[in-house]
């Protein structure tokens, strides 16, 4: 059946009509003639890909990846990166009504962390939507060092290995490798000095459980199972967004909800009196709180909590900042977030969906004055936005 691409789709697939109901086509470009194949037929749609192109894009490229076909690790590295970065900024104006900024970053071998899963021996990706694996051996997302350590296990493969391997790096150069499961070649591993830290089933095998990272001026204590940000210059643009913002503004006392290792209250504690983070995992909240004396905080408290079972204790607070997961704010905080009528708001998002219900529910309160997007994930269909809020 041949079909012509009409359009993107939110996740990035193109959209097809045929016999007036929509099907979204894997990696269809908009203006492509198609010929598809439908994988699934639901009531109102039906997924579909391609089998030939008959009309080619200009914006297709070669995917540079050989698992691409098949991993669900990225999106885009059939489009041009200028096309890709239209996607998101249309889909922002299409969400918001408005894109103030698009801060790039760079578009390969960006990612600090990655979790890797083994199954028998093999490592690699899920296949997307699927528990079914694929076995890679390099990706481009990967910086260089985390994807030197993905090949060293293919000197030493094991068939019996079923598990989770976590690599993140710092930019010092310094690996914290995170092996769940048994590996029996554990102990080859210790000698290569490319592996700064080694952590085998939550016992440390070689250097330490943590490693120190920095961003501009400041110094951040990591812990292998605390969360930081995987795009370290995305986070460099979220902190000039942050300063251009807070800058020539008067705040008493702001409010960091979801603060992990307290790596943007830390900031805010340059332009507030007083900064309160709240974060529910032990291990980053600790962290957090190295990480004050690291940088000579002392206006920072540090609360380790879940946001919903303390958000109705905040009173008088001029600024919140809000970095949920990808699933966004339940409903006692958003209620919360009303009642508190700080002057400010700012909503950082992964998730354009959840951020775009989020700001319905908060609209009755607060306007939208900016929204920035920081490409802190180029080669897939997610992207960074930072909400600027203010009051009624």
């Amino acid at each position: 059946m041949e079909f012509k691409i009409i359009d993107f789709d939110d996740l990035g697939n193109g959209i097809a009509r045929i016999n007036e109901k929509v099907s979204f086509v894997k990696r269809g470009i908009k203006g492509e003639v198609v010929d598809i194949e439908i994988l699934n037929e639901k009531k109102n749609y039906s997924n579909s890909i391609i089998k030939n192109i008959i009309v080619k894009s200009p914006d297709r490229i070669n995917p540079i990846c050989p698992f691409y076909d098949n991993c669900g690790g990225c999106q885009f590295l059939h489009l041009k990166e200028e096309c890709e970065k239209e996607f998101k900024i249309n889909k922002a104006r299409k969400f918001f009504s408005k894109c103030d900024n698009f801060y790039e970053t760079t578009n390969l071998n960006y990612r600090n962390k990655v979790k890797l899963h083994v199954k028998n021996g093999n490592i690699g990706y899920y296949k997307e939507k699927t528990n079914d694996l694929v076995s890679i051996s390099n990706c481009y997302l990967l910086n260089n060092n985390i994807n030197r350590v993905i090949k060293l296990f293919s000197n030493y493969f094991d068939p019996n290995f079923n598990g989770l391997i976590t690599i993140r790096e710092n930019s010092q150069g310094e690996i914290i490798l995170v092996i769940d499961g048994c590996f029996k070649y554990i102990n080859n591993l210790k000698n290569y000095d490319l592996i700064t830290n080694l952590i085998y089933n939550n016992q440390v095998i070689k250097g330490k459980t943590y490693f120190i990272e920095n961003i501009f001026d400041y110094k951040f204590k990591v812990s292998f199972n605390s969360f930081f940000q995987v795009n370290r210059l995305g986070l460099e643009r979220i902190y000039l967004v942050l300063t251009n913002f807070l800058k020539d503004k008067n705040i008493s006392t702001s409010l960091d909800l979801y603060s992990g290792t307290s790596v943007l209250g830390i900031h805010l504690a340059k332009y507030s009196k007083k900064v309160i983070s709240v974060e529910i995992n032990s291990s980053a909240t600790k962290d957090a709180l190295v990480n004050l004396n690291l940088n000579n905080i002392t206006n920072l408290e540090v609360i380790n909590d879940k946001v919903e079972n303390v958000i109705d204790r905040f009173n008088l607070i001029d600024l919140v900042i809000v970095d949920p997961v990808r699933s966004g704010l339940d409903k006692k905080t958003i209620e919360n977030l009303k009642r508190i009528n700080s002057k400010y708001l700012i909503y950082i998002a992964c998730s354009m969906d959840s951020l775009k219900r989020d700001l319905s529910y908060l609209s009755d309160t607060y306007n939208l004055d900016n929204l920035y997007l920081v490409d802190m994930f180029p080669r897939t269909n997610n992207v960074e936005s930072v909400a600027i809020l203010r009051l009624k």
